[in-house]
């Protein structure tokens, strides 16, 4: 069946497409006609090695890209169960769904045995020469959260128990995802386009706080400002090239033209943050708490999640903040487990 789904979407695709048309789908590949119910085929072995009941649902895919495709494992249960979604990390120019069997194999595992499912998704990245930028990486990612809603009753699913979690690139995606105004599009030419994208809670580790980076000297390193911190130290820390490729620009120059300061306006989750977003858990920053010295310093810095943390006090939002860097810890020793466990039953 999931090849049959993916012929449907290939032939839904090309018969829609009239003259230039599938050139505006590359900014929105995904108002297919996807209609039905799923006949699924579990996969014999489960990913992980783990104790509990469960089957194993792979590659299935949510549009027309290679790389549209996710993966479930869905716990015995005779009731709908809650779910986290995992985007894994990678810069938005590598990595792999399959990542999180090895890196959060212990969670999955808790999970499964709570009755909690768990997918991981892949999403388009970025490529060479790219025209597109960020958003088509974020746009698949919210996508796949509306085709699983979708799908719910298929999965076996709360769809209003959901939450989103994600390292680096994926922390920053599960932001962004769940500080937006709801997605959901009741005029949507296809059903799946009116489900929501609003979720229960977001976990963000190692995170970005916001995709306006060439603003992060003030909305995130305004501290080091008497020593340096400037526009340029950030252009310079990430690179000309990146940030080319990440708003698909062709010039540097077009980096402070109206189309890209609005593009780099909706690409800034932490501007998008109020009172009624959900409860976020950010925790495990990897660079030290000093001054940036290369990318992966700035990419990486406890002061992302500092800044994830202040303004959530600032909207009033609830947020659990575990940074050791700065000797910050407001989570009662609740760990990412209880976390989600808390946040499922309320």
């Amino acid at each position: 069946m999931k090849k049959a789904l993916c012929i449907l979407f290939v032939i839904s695709f090309f018969a829609a497409c009239t003259n230039n048309e599938h050139l505006l789908d590359r900014l929105d590949p995904y108002n297919l006609p996807i209609q039905g119910s799923l006949e699924l085929i579990p996969t014999a072995s489960l990913p992980v090695n783990t104790s509990a009941e469960a089957a194993f649902y792979e590659d299935i895919p949510y549009g027309f890209d290679e790389r549209h495709k996710f993966d479930f494992l869905a716990p015995v249960s005779s009731q709908p169960t809650p779910l986290v979604i995992y985007i894994h990390g990678g810069g938005f120019t590598s990595g792999d769904k399959t990542k999180a069997y090895t890196k959060e194999e212990a969670l999955i595992n808790s999970l499964l045995a709570n009755k909690i499912a768990f997918a991981s998704i892949n999403y388009r990245l970025l490529e060479e020469n790219e025209t597109i930028g960020v958003r088509k990486c974020l746009n698949d990612s919210r996508r796949a959260l509306q085709v699983i809603r979708y799908y719910a009753n298929d999965f076996n699913i709360d769809k209003e128990k959901i939450i989103l979690m994600g390292g680096s690139a994926g922390a920053g995606t599960s932001l962004w995802i769940g500080l937006q105004d709801d997605f959901a599009n009741e005029n949507g030419q296809y059903e799946f386009l009116k489900e929501s994208t609003k979720v229960k809670g977001i976990i963000a580790t190692n995170t970005q706080s916001t995709y306006d980076v060439v603003n992060w000297h003030t909305t995130v390193f305004s501290t080091y400002e008497s020593e340096g911190m400037s526009q340029d130290t950030i252009i310079s820390l990430v690179g000309e090239g990146t940030l080319l490729k990440f708003y698909g620009l062709s010039s540097m120059e077009e980096l402070d033209s109206p189309e890209i300061d609005s593009y780099r306006q909706a690409v800034d989750m932490l501007s998008m943050m109020d009172s009624n977003d959900p409860e976020i858990y950010v925790t495990k920053s990897s660079s030290p708490y000093r001054f940036p010295e290369h990318k992966g310093a700035v990419l990486h810095h406890p002061l992302h999640a500092n800044a994830i943390y202040e303004k959530a006090n600032e909207a009033g939002l609830a947020c659990v903040a575990v940074i050791p860097q700065m000797n910050m810890d407001n989570s009662n020793g609740e760990s990412i487990l209880q976390f989600i466990l808390r946040k499922m039953n309320q």
